[in-house]
Order: structure tokens, then C-alpha cells, then sequence
């Protein structure tokens, strides 16, 4: 017959500095009294209990080491000229406002857009186009329809990627399928449908 559990105990632990193996480590613990009748605490109970002593312990040391954001390297000015093709300060300024660009790529922007000692950078332009005659009609591919200078209207890229979120808008300009132009038009569209939208007072 199995004795009834006269207490519970949770325990969290990590290293001071995963770095350094010598370095020790931090144990919380915290310990849960049943009661006579030899109940325990519900799972929900022991679940909150555990997601605070996480939370003391990231007080004490600081988020996990895969909850860091890696810092990535500055681009230089060829790259984000060919990634971005800025035309005017604004453009430069609302990339930095959105997290596209560092402190210094924004800087360097400024400076190409400026001339301020940084001379137009050239763009590698696109290899030759391969003879097509030599091959059937269903081979040939079919040239874009559009100018990459010309921004399509937001009631086209919404029925044409199927967007029904600014999330959406986001994953569709990391595949560089919409100009960024196009995609700041989406955001100020589904800015303006959560500022309309009747909010719950309650």
C-alpha cells in the first residue's frame, strides 16, 4: 500500500554562466504541505507555482541564453541599396522606425541618399536573359507585368496573397514578393481597419 504524500516539492536550476562550467549554479525550490486527508495540489497550482519560480529565476540571472536576441552584423551600403532601392529620407526613416534597419545601416542610407562622401553605389545588373528561340513557347518565361517602381493598390495585394493580417503583409515582404512601398500601404490599411473596427467598453 502506497504511503500518501505528505508534501510536494517543485524545483528549477540553471547555470550562473553556461560559458564558464565552473562557474555554479542557482537552485529555487519551493515545497507544498498536503493536507491531512493526504490531498495534493491540483496540476493547475503546481503549474502557476512553477512558472513563478522560472520567473524568479530569470530575475536573478536573466533570460535563458536562447531567449537573447543574436545581434547580427551590420550590412553595408552595396547590400541594402540592392535589398531596399531607397529613394527618399522617408522611406530610409520609416525602415529604422519598423526595426528594418540599425542605427548605423540607417546612417549609411542617409549618407547614400546624401552623397555625403559615399558615391552612388552600383546595382549588379540582372545576368543576360538566355536566347529563347532556340526553345518550345510553354518554355519561355513570361516577363513581370509590372515596373518594380510601380506599387500595386492594397485591394490587389489583399485578394492576390490572401492577407487578412499585418502579420501576413510582414511574411509576405520577407519573401520579397511586394515592394516595400506596398508593404507600408498594408500597414497603414490594417492600422486604419483596428482604429474603425467598435471596440468592447465593456
Amino acid at each position: 500500500m502506497a504511503l500518501p504524500r505528505r508534501e510536494v516539492e517543485l524545483t528549477v536550476e540553471r547555470p550562473i554562466d553556461p560559458a564558464q562550467p565552473g562557474a555554479g549554479s542557482v537552485r529555487l525550490s519551493a515545497r507544498f504541505e498536503t493536507d491531512r486527508a493526504g490531498g495534493a495540489p491540483s496540476h493547475a497550482e503546481l503549474a502557476e507555482a512553477l512558472e513563478r519560480l522560472r520567473g524568479d529565476l530569470d530575475a536573478l540571472l536573466g533570460p535563458p541564453i536562447a531567449a537573447v536576441p543574436v545581434a547580427r552584423p551590420d550590412r553595408e551600403t552595396p547590400e541594402l541599396v540592392e535589398t531596399y532601392r531607397p529613394r527618399t529620407r522617408s522611406l530610409v526613416d520609416a525602415l529604422r522606425d519598423d526595426g528594418e534597419l540599425s542605427s548605423v545601416e540607417h546612417e549609411r542610407l542617409v549618407a547614400y541618399l546624401g552623397g555625403l562622401g559615399v558615391g552612388p553605389v552600383p546595382i549588379a545588373a540582372p545576368p543576360p536573359a538566355e536566347p529563347t528561340f532556340d526553345r518550345p513557347i510553354a518554355a519561355v518565361p513570361i516577363a513581370a507585368d509590372r515596373s518594380p517602381e510601380k506599387s500595386r493598390a492594397v485591394p490587389e495585394l489583399l485578394e492576390r496573397y490572401q492577407i487578412t493580417s499585418l502579420k501576413q503583409a510582414g511574411a509576405v515582404r520577407a519573401r520579397r514578393e511586394i515592394s516595400f512601398e506596398e508593404y507600408m500601404a498594408l500597414k497603414r490599411h490594417f492600422q486604419r481597419e483596428e482604429i474603425d473596427s467598435p471596440r468592447d467598453t465593456g
